[in-house]
């Protein structure tokens, strides 16, 4: 019986690994592809534009570290051996998320506080 549990177990866990490859390779595409349209943009944007351009690189490269940190994450649950630790990783991941998320707006909120470059050739 306990060897059936654990054979159930162990194939929940590669179909759970599979999915969690497809869900990462799929961003990971789409991360590529949005990263090809911004330098597109980014071209035909003028210099006048330059601190919303730089808060927008900032606000992707976070959420891009956000779903990096969410993919490491499931990982983790996934080679997690019981639900104390699983309670664990999710605590730790909490924790770690919060203090990422608290520096982001830090710093996206200095980024907005910044005066506009103003142009002293017109």
């Amino acid at each position: 019986m306990s060897d059936k549990m654990n054979e159930q177990t162990e194939k929940m866990r590669e179909m759970a690994q599979a999915t969690l490859d497809k869900a990462r390779d799929a961003v990971s595409k789409y991360m590529a592809e949005s990263q090809k349209m911004r330098e597109k943009v980014d071209s035909s944007v003028q210099a006048s534009y330059s601190s919303a351009k730089e808060m927008n690189e900032k606000a992707v490269a976070f959420a891009e570290a956000n779903v990096v940190a969410g993919f490491e994450f499931a990982q983790r649950l996934l080679q997690a051996k019981d639900p104390q630790e699983m309670g664990a990783v999710y605590q730790g991941h909490l924790k770690e998320q919060m203090e990422k998320m608290n520096a982001q707006f830090r710093e996206l909120g200095s980024l907005m506080s910044k005066p506009a470059p103003v142009d002293l050739n017109k």
